[in-house]
């Protein structure tokens, strides 16, 4: 999520002992308490280290400080960007991030770590991977070095998609995850999870004209097969159809279907203390079970992701996504609402522009974004709302064409008060 291609998650970082559950066989565990990253991120200072000539973008800098989704535990740390050439001495004593493409390094230090350089691409535990959009994380023993690298710069890197730290590592191919595990920076011996090699056995395939459906074995039956051949290919349709959009040059799209949250958890290598129900990555969506509405929320965000724009700002990420639920099923609108008005006091300018963990912390608000959504397109039209979206500084956005974000919540609470 943050995305950014976001994953729909209702994140709920609940810090207690979370009870033992059934796993997938050969199934390495994390570190719930994500203890390198959040020694890591205990600096007051990051400095991200950037191959020389690397141009970043504001939205890369945008996903690379948002990725600290435990800020109300622990400060977020001052972020410092630097390319290779000027860094000084001093400098190396700092926590540093490794950012862009790997092959592009010339430091010493890019040697220390179990991941090693090759021609266009990185190797790990004798394989390599050569891809464009191979990319990898790692942090070292030490909690004093991040690596958040890529082959190329013609992907987004997914870690901070998978809240990515549960692990040391983790190997990414686009948009999937590969493998995830431990590898010390001493011992270089690796105990990991070949996530893709699990999935291989683990499910079966149901094909329709837009989608790859891999439902795991244990659920696949006829009648799930007949629900997701009658009802895929026609929400994605409406959906379109309402966005006014449509379904030209969209690449096959693949919904992973686990048989429960946990098998959800392990294959995106992410902690059993996160309370996540589906998630987008790009043309790759997750979900817990196969619940409509879950997979058109999540649909939702891919169709937005590939034909509107992808928004870093997780209040209206997810509120268009809600309100594209309200498109489907006439009933989820009423019920949003009457969240909406019990919890009015929780929308303000602060929250909707603040960092994604106050977003994700308060529930009522994922129903509120939706409502609030609504208000919004229906005051000034689906045409002009997706413009606005399409800006990676919304809030910016509604102000240069015509509709201040405090205008707008003033009078969306009126309207609600009203009712």
């Amino acid at each position: 999520m943050k995305k950014l291609a976001k994953f729909w998650i209702l994140l709920v970082m609940m810090f207690f002992t979370c009870t033992l559950q059934a796993q997938i066989d050969g199934y390495i565990q994390g570190d719930v308490n994500y203890s390198l990253v959040l020694a890591f991120h205990k600096a007051d200072t990051v400095i991200v280290v950037l191959p020389d000539n690397y141009i970043l973008t504001d939205q890369e800098k945008t996903a690379i400080e948002n990725y600290v989704f435990w800020e109300q535990y622990q400060k977020k740390p001052v972020y410092i960007y630097r390319s290779e050439s000027e860094l000084c001495v001093q400098d190396k004593s700092r926590n540093l991030q490794f950012y862009g493409p790997f092959c592009d390094f010339q430091m010493d230090e890019v040697q220390n770590i179990p991941i090693k350089q090759v021609e266009n691409g990185f190797m790990f535990d004798n394989e390599i991977f050569p891809e464009p959009t191979d990319a990898f994380f790692y942090i070292n023993d030490a909690a004093n070095r991040l690596f958040t690298c890529r082959n190329s710069t013609q992907v987004w890197h997914q870690y901070s998609n998978v809240a990515a730290g549960y692990f040391q590592l983790y190997i990414f191919r686009d948009t999937e995850l590969f493998l995830s595990g431990f590898c010390s920076d001493s011992s270089f011996r690796p105990e990991v999870n070949h996530i893709m090699k699990m999935r291989q056995t683990h499910f079966e395939t149901v094909a329709t004209r837009h989608f790859d459906f891999k439902l795991a074995k244990s659920i696949c039956t006829d009648s799930l097969r007949q629900v997701i051949l009658e009802q895929a290919d026609k929400g994605l349709e409406i959906l379109s159809n309402s966005l006014k959009t449509d379904t030209l040059d969209l690449e096959r799209m693949t919904t992973y279907v686990y048989k429960n949250m946990t098998e959800l958890q392990q294959f995106l290598s992410m902690s059993p203390q996160m309370t996540i129900f589906g998630k987008s990555i790009g043309s790759v969506n997750h979900v817990s079970s196969l619940d409509m509405a879950v997979f058109y929320h999540e649909l939702a965000h891919t169709i937005i992701g590939r034909k509107i724009g992808v928004q870093s700002n997780s209040f209206f990420c997810e509120g268009f996504a809600v309100y594209t639920g309200y498109l489907m099923e006439n009933d989820s609108y009423d019920t949003d609402f009457e969240t909406t008005e019990n919890n009015l006091d929780l929308l303000t300018e602060a929250i909707i522009t603040g960092p994604d963990y106050q977003f994700y912390s308060h529930p009522p608000l994922y129903p509120i974004s939706g409502v609030f959504t609504r208000f919004i397109i229906e005051k000034i039209g689906i045409g002009t709302f997706k413009t606005i979206y399409a800006n990676q500084n919304i809030e910016k956005a509604f102000t240069e064409n015509g509709y201040p974000l405090t205008d707008l919540i003033d009078e969306f609470k009126a309207v609600v008060a009203k009712k």
